[in-house]
């Protein structure tokens, strides 16, 4: 996404990664292009607003998620960011994004999330806060439909507006939406903790994610 200036473009990727699997790199890296961003920060919350109890600790799911990374090579393209461990409980998307505006003006950053999670806008913590402060990225999730997508964001911002020589939605303060619908997450991780529960190995795990569930005893693994 070309931002027109020359701050870096940085994709935010929240979420609990319980664990995070083969989709949610691939989703980055497929954003990471489609969008022209400069690199991904993988944001792990210790304590997220809108899920239970977790079956891992913050620094387990920290520790798998760096070794995906790894892994796959990602050097400084997609990295996981420890940020919300040090900011108040519970982890408030709009938080993170006001503490990484705080630390400098070299970036312009834009938030991913799935079209599920754009449904579920209405009732985050501070969402019209959030709206002015940064950019979102879309991906499609249960076949969400464009025209939904704008009807959508113009409950929340009646100032977005569809530009469709840049192919984005754009409100009054300047911040865009963009939606992805060439890509969708084919697996969840509530899926992969399932699959590891009866002591199956989940062909979307990473191998050097997998070997640290087993050596841990993770998800309920037990080795016959």
């Amino acid at each position: 996404m070309n931002t027109g200036s020359d701050k870096a473009a940085i994709g935010l990727f929240g979420g609990t990664f319980d664990p995070v699997h083969q989709g949610h790199l691939a989703l980055a890296q497929h954003v990471l292009s489609q969008c022209h961003l400069d690199r991904v920060l993988f944001i792990p919350a210790p304590r997220p607003p809108h899920k239970g109890v977790l079956q891992t600790t913050f620094e387990e799911r920290v520790a798998m998620l760096e070794l995906a990374l790894a892994e796959a090579g990602a050097g400084t393209h997609m990295q996981c960011s420890r940020i919300e461990a040090d900011l108040p409980a519970p982890s408030y998307t709009v938080q993170t994004v006001e503490a990484l505006l705080q630390r400098g003006t070299c970036c312009t950053y834009f938030f991913i999330i799935g079209g599920d999670s754009l449904i579920d806008l209405p009732s985050w913590h501070r969402i019209k806060d959030l709206l002015k402060r940064i950019n979102l990225i879309v991906v499609q999730r249960d076949h969400l439909a464009v025209d939904r997508v704008g009807q959508m964001l113009r409950s929340l911002d009646a100032s977005f507006t569809y530009e469709r020589a840049r192919g984005l939605w754009c409100n009054q303060q300047g911040r865009t939406v963009e939606y992805i619908d060439d890509i969708e997450l084919p697996v969840s991780s509530s899926q992969v903790r399932a699959a590891l529960a009866r002591g199956e190995r989940p062909a979307m795990l990473a191998p050097a994610v997998f070997a640290y569930i087993r050596q841990h005893h993770l998800y309920g693994w037990k080795d016959t």
